[in-house]
C-alpha cells in the first residue's frame, strides 16, 4: 500500500500502523509499536529532528484539532528535511481515528513550476496581443488538436467572423463550418472539403504558401509553421490585388513596362530555365545593378555575380547563393529576408508562374526593421537621453560583478545627482529641464569616453560603472566630472549653473553584491550632498552620523505608539467626472517630540525593517475603521498595508477584529497594497488576499505602473482598483508619453472592469487630462490636501454640497 496508515483509539494510543508510516516519518520501529501514545510518538519525532522549533505538546494539540474537524480532506505538513507530507484524518465510530499520510513533495514542486510557467505565459501574452493586432496579416495559432489558441482581428476580418466566432479553445472545424454557412468560401464546397484543404495546408513546408480563394473572390496566402511542442502558427495574407495585377500584366502587355516601373517594390521575372524575362527599375536601384548587365535573357548566375560585384554580399560566393536559391525554388513559393552588406534588409517573395518560371518581389523593409529594433532599444534605454536605463544598468552591473568574481577585476560605481535640479525645473519649466538632462548625459559620456557604462536611473539620477577601476582611477574621473559639470549650461538663452554631487563605492572592498554596492554609493552621495554639493565622496564604513540618527529615530519610533504621538489624516478620493465623494485614504503622521513632523517616507521603511509596522499597522487599521463609522454610509476608507504585514499569519484576523470592534461594514474598507506584496510570490499571500476579499473588503493595487511585472499581477489576483503612480501624473499635461501610458492603464482597467485612480492631481490641467485618459477616480491636492479627522465632516459637507474642489 503506497500510503502510510496509522490507527489510534479514543485514548490516543496506537492500534496499528503500516511500514510506510514508519518510513515516511523515519521513526524507530522499536518506538512506534501498538499501545504507544500519540504524545510519545511526537516526542520521538522531536528527538530525531522531524519538528525543529516545535514541542510535543504543540504537535499533539494540532493533531487533535485536526481530528476534531476531520472531514476527509487532506492538508499539507512540511517536514524539517523539506519534504511535504499530505495528511488526511478520518474519525471512527469507536472514538478513535485513522490517519493517512503520503509524501507529495514532488507533486507540490510540479504544481509550483506549473504556476510559475503560467504566470510567465500570461505576461508574454500581453505583449503578444499588441503585436498580433498590429500585424498586416491575419494570424491564428492552433494547438495539436486544431483548436484556437490565439488569433488577431485581421484573421476574423478575412473570414467574416465575429469575436465570438473564433474564441480560444474553439475547434477549427466549427469555425470553418460557420464561415461556409455564411458564404465566405466558394459555392459547392462543404465544411469537410474546406477543412481537409486546411489540413493539407498545414502539412506543406513552412516556406511554402497555400493560396485559398474565398467566395467573395478574395485570395488569401496561407502560411503555416509547426511549433516545436505541437500545433501550428498560420498566417493569411490577402494577395488578391497582387494576383489581379499579375493577370493584368499578362492581359495588358503593352502597358506592362509603365506599370512595372512605377511599383514601390523591386520585381523581376525568371523563366523556367532561370533566365531573366524582365525586371523593373526599382529592382536595379535597390541592388545598385546596371541595366546593361541585368537585361532580358541574362542568367541568374550572371545576376548573382553582378550583385556580388556591386558589393551587396561580401561574405558569400555565387555558388553559395545559387545553391540556396535552387533549394528554395524546388520547394515552390517561398518568402525570405536578405540582409545586404550595407545593412539594408529586403523581403523577397518568390512565386511560381502558371506557365513556368518565377516572379520575385523585393521589398525594402529596413525602416520597419529599424522601428522594431528601436522598440526593443527603448525597453532598455532612457527615451530622453538615450542612455541605458535602470534595468539595463543593473544587468551590466550584475555582469561586471560576475566578471569580478571570476577574474578579480575591481569595479567602481559612481552615483550622481544634479544639484538644484528641482529648482531649475520649477523656475524654468520641465522642457528646459529635459534639455538640460540631455546635455548632462552627453557631458558624462564624453568624460567616460567609452571606458564604462553611463546610465540614467530616473529624474536627475545618473550612474557610472567603471570596469577595472581602482580608487585612484575613480577619484580622477570624479574630479573631472565635478569640474566638467561646474561649467554653465546654455539652454534656450538661459545660463544654468547646476553642478553635480557624486557618491563612489568600490567592489569588492566596499561590497560584492549589486544592491549593497548601490547602497554604499547612495550613502556616499548622501554624504556629498550634506557636505555642500558639487563634490564627490567615497563610501566609508565609518559614515556613522546617518546611522546614529537612524538608531535614534528607531528608539523614538518604538516609544511613539505608546506615547500617542501618531495620528491619521484623511485625503478624499472622488469620481473624476462628477467629483462625487467616494471615500478617504487614511495617511499616517508622526509628530516626533523635539523634532517635529517626520516624513512617512523616513519612518515607515524603518518600521518595516524593525517589525514595528505590525503593531503600528494594527493601530492604523483600527483607528481608520473607527473614524469611518462616523461618516456617511456611502463613504469608504482606504488603508495602506505593508508587505511586512502579509508575512504575519494574523493579518486577516487583525482586519476582521478591526471591523468587528468598530462595527464598520467590510464593504466600506479598502486595503491598498503595492507590487512588493506580490513579489513575495507566496501562495499564502494570495490566499490571504482572497480571504480578505471574500470578507467583502476591497483590494487596490497602489503605485501601479512602476513595477517590473505590474501587468502580470493583474492576472494573479482580481483587484477592485488600480492606483496609477503619481510619477505618471506629475507631468501628464505636458508629457505625451506619460499621458499615453496613463491612457493605456485606464483602458486596461476598463477592460478588466477595475476602477482606476489617478494619484497626485494638483492642477486643473492634470485633472482634465486624467479624465480624458479614462481614469475613473482622482485624488490629490487639487481636490483637497490630507485633513485632520476633525476637519473631515466639514469637508464631506462641502464635497456633497457640490462645491467640488475642497
Amino acid at each position: 500500500m503506497p500510503q502510510a496508515l496509522c490507527m489510534f483509539d479514543a485514548e490516543q494510543r496506537l492500534i496499528v500502523c503500516n511500514q510506510n508510516y514508519i518510513d515516511v516519518f523515519r521513526a524507530d520501529p522499536a518506538v512506534v509499536v501498538p499501545g504507544v501514545t500519540l504524545r510519545e510518538i511526537f516526542e520521538h519525532g522531536v528527538r530525531i529532528g522531524n519538528y525543529p522549533g516545535k514541542t510535543a505538546d504543540e504537535l499533539v494539540a494540532r493533531r487533535l484539532e485536526a481530528v476534531s474537524r476531520a472531514d476527509g480532506r487532506a492538508y499539507d505538513q512540511r517536514m524539517a528535511d523539506g519534504r511535504i507530507i499530505s495528511v488526511a484524518i478520518e474519525t471512527m465510530e469507536t472514538g478513535g481515528w485513522l490517519g493517512m499520510f503520503e509524501d507529495v513533495t514532488e507533486l507540490r514542486r510540479a504544481d509550483r513550476e506549473r504556476a510559475d510557467a503560467v504566470a510567465a505565459i500570461q505576461e508574454k501574452n500581453l505583449l503578444l496581443d499588441a503585436t498580433l493586432e498590429s500585424m498586416a496579416q491575419g494570424l491564428c495559432v492552433f494547438d495539436s488538436d486544431l483548436r484556437v489558441v490565439v488569433r488577431n482581428r485581421r484573421y476574423l476580418d478575412h473570414f467574416g467572423l465575429g469575436e465570438r466566432d473564433a474564441e480560444p479553445g474553439m475547434r477549427v472545424f466549427d469555425i470553418i463550418a460557420k464561415s461556409v454557412r455564411d458564404g465566405i468560401h466558394p459555392p459547392g464546397k462543404d465544411a469537410e472539403a474546406v477543412f481537409e484543404e486546411f489540413r493539407r495546408g498545414l502539412s506543406i513546408s513552412q516556406d511554402m504558401v497555400l493560396q485559398r480563394r474565398l467566395g467573395s473572390g478574395r485570395i488569401l496566402a496561407m502560411r503555416s509553421r509547426p511549433m516545436a511542442h505541437g500545433g501550428w502558427v498560420v498566417t493569411y495574407d490577402d494577395i488578391t490585388d497582387r494576383e489581379r495585377a499579375a493577370d493584368e500584366l499578362r492581359e495588358q502587355h503593352r502597358r506592362f513596362d509603365a506599370a512595372l516601373n512605377n511599383m514601390a517594390h523591386g520585381l523581376c521575372m525568371l523563366d523556367e530555365d532561370l533566365n531573366l524575362i524582365v525586371c523593373n527599375r526599382r529592382y536595379l536601384d535597390m541592388y545598385g545593378m546596371s541595366p546593361d548587365v541585368v537585361r532580358p535573357g541574362v542568367t541568374m548566375r550572371a545576376i548573382v555575380e553582378h550583385s556580388i560585384a556591386a558589393g551587396n554580399y561580401t561574405r558569400a560566393t555565387p555558388d553559395e547563393l545559387l545553391q540556396s536559391y535552387f533549394e528554395r525554388l524546388r520547394q515552390g513559393e517561398f518568402l525570405s529576408h536578405r540582409r545586404l552588406s550595407d545593412g539594408r534588409i529586403f523581403k523577397v517573395l518568390y512565386q511560381p508562374m502558371p506557365h513556368g518560371g518565377w516572379v520575385a518581389v523585393h521589398e525594402d523593409v529596413t525602416e520597419r526593421q529599424k522601428a522594431e529594433e528601436h522598440i526593443a532599444h527603448l525597453a532598455h534605454h532612457d527615451s530622453l537621453t538615450g542612455l541605458p536605463n535602470r534595468v539595463l544598468f543593473r544587468q551590466r552591473m550584475a555582469e561586471g560583478l560576475e566578471q569580478m568574481a571570476r577574474s578579480g577585476e575591481p569595479l567602481a560605481l559612481l552615483c550622481l545627482d544634479l544639484d538644484h535640479f528641482k529648482s531649475i525645473n520649477d523656475t524654468l519649466g520641465h522642457p528646459v529641464g529635459d534639455v538640460l538632462l540631455g546635455m548632462v548625459a552627453r557631458r558624462l559620456q564624453s568624460a567616460v569616453e567609452g571606458h564604462g557604462t553611463v546610465a540614467r536611473l530616473g529624474g536627475d539620477e545618473f550612474a557610472i560603472l567603471l570596469h577595472g577601476a581602482d580608487l585612484a582611477r575613480a577619484e580622477e574621473l570624479a574630479r573631472r566630472l565635478v569640474r566638467l559639470m561646474s561649467d554653465p549650461f546654455v539652454v534656450e538663452e538661459h545660463l544654468i549653473n547646476s553642478g553635480i554631487s557624486i557618491g563612489i563605492a568600490l567592489a569588492p572592498q566596499d561590497a560584492s553584491g549589486g544592491d549593497h554596492l548601490m547602497k554604499c554609493a547612495d550613502l556616499a552621495l548622501y554624504r556629498a550632498k550634506l557636505d555642500g554639493r558639487a563634490m564627490f565622496r567615497f563610501f566609508e564604513p565609518d559614515m556613522s552620523r546617518r546611522l546614529e540618527a537612524r538608531r535614534a529615530l528607531e528608539l523614538d519610533l518604538r516609544k511613539a505608539l505608546q506615547a500617542d504621538e501618531f495620528h491619521l489624516v484623511f485625503q478624499p478620493q472622488v469620481g473624476s467626472r462628477d467629483m462625487r465623494l467616494l471615500g478617504f485614504e487614511a495617511l499616517l503622521r508622526w509628530d516626533r517630540p523635539g523634532h517635529g513632523p517626520v516624513s512617512p517616507a523616513e519612518f515607515i521603511p524603518l518600521a518595516e525593517e524593525t517589525g514595528l509596522i505590525l503593531s503600528l499597522g494594527e493601530w492604523v487599521l483600527a483607528s481608520a475603521c473607527a473614524a469611518a463609522t462616523r461618516w456617511p454610509e456611502s463613504v469608504q476608507v482606504a488603508v495602506n498595508l505593508s508587505p511586512v504585514q502579509f508575512k504575519d499569519r494574523s493579518l486577516v484576523a487583525v482586519v476582521r477584529r478591526a471591523l468587528r470592534e468598530t462595527g464598520l461594514p467590510a464593504s466600506r474598507l479598502e486595503l491598498e497594497i503595492t507590487e512588493a506584496v506580490l513579489l513575495q510570490n507566496d501562495e499564502r499571500t494570495i490566499a490571504m488576499l482572497h480571504e480578505l476579499r471574500d470578507m467583502g473588503v476591497r483590494i487596490a493595487m497602489d503605485d501601479f505602473g512602476i513595477g517590473y511585472s505590474s501587468l502580470s499581477y493583474l492576472r494573479s489576483f482580481p483587484f477592485d482598483k488600480i492606483k496609477i503612480d503619481r510619477s505618471f501624473i506629475a507631468d501628464i499635461d505636458t508629457n505625451r508619453d506619460n499621458a499615453a501610458i496613463v491612457r493605456a492603464m485606464a483602458d486596461l482597467g476598463a477592460s478588466l472592469r477595475i476602477e482606476t485612480t489617478a494619484e497626485g492631481i494638483e492642477t486643473p490641467e492634470q485633472l482634465a487630462v486624467a479624465r480624458n485618459c479614462g481614469c475613473t477616480q482622482v485624488q490629490g491636492y487639487l481636490v483637497s490636501p490630507p485633513r485632520q479627522e476633525s476637519d473631515v465632516p466639514d469637508l464631506i459637507a462641502r464635497l456633497r454640497a457640490g462645491e467640488g474642489l475642497a
